[in-house]
């Protein structure tokens, strides 16, 4: 994993400054009502789908983008809207959009339950973004 991606300072910074967000909401909304391990679920459910795939995809293929001058914010900002490109879009397609396309019962296509499609999602994204930079790793000669 090292040969694809190495964490710099401001990467650390990134996820330090979203670990502590992610407690400040726990802590907050635990105190305003609500159970610790929900809130603890939420948090990091949210890191996982909000971020992380976008973060990865952001660290193989677009790591030296620079938008503005501070460049953490460049890679939350990266990193959020390629989580929505990958996530969130496929995620509504094949939630809302593909029961209507064949007229089936919706009931069937949600047999699975949208965590197990979140989870299926995630891994497949991961996979596909990895599976693309070896692959031109490979071409290139690097691997």
């Amino acid at each position: 994993m090292k040969d694809f991606f190495v964490f710099d300072e401001d990467d650390k910074k990134l996820w330090l400054g979203l670990g502590a967000a992610g407690v400040v909401f726990i802590v907050a909304f635990t105190l305003f009502g609500g159970g610790f391990i929900h809130n603890i679920e939420r948090v990091l459910s949210a890191l996982l789908v909000v971020v992380l795939p976008g973060f990865v995809i952001m660290k193989l293929f677009a790591d030296n983008i620079r938008m503005s001058d501070n460049r953490i914010s460049d890679k939350l900002m990266l990193s959020f809207g390629l989580s929505l490109l990958t996530m969130v879009v496929p995620y509504f397609m094949t939630t809302y959009i593909r029961p209507y396309v064949f007229n089936t019962d919706e009931e069937g296509w949600g047999s699975m339950s949208n965590t197990t499609m979140t989870v299926l999602l995630l891994f497949l994204v991961l996979a596909i973004a990895f599976g693309v930079k070896y692959y031109q790793n490979k071409k290139k000669g690097i691997i």
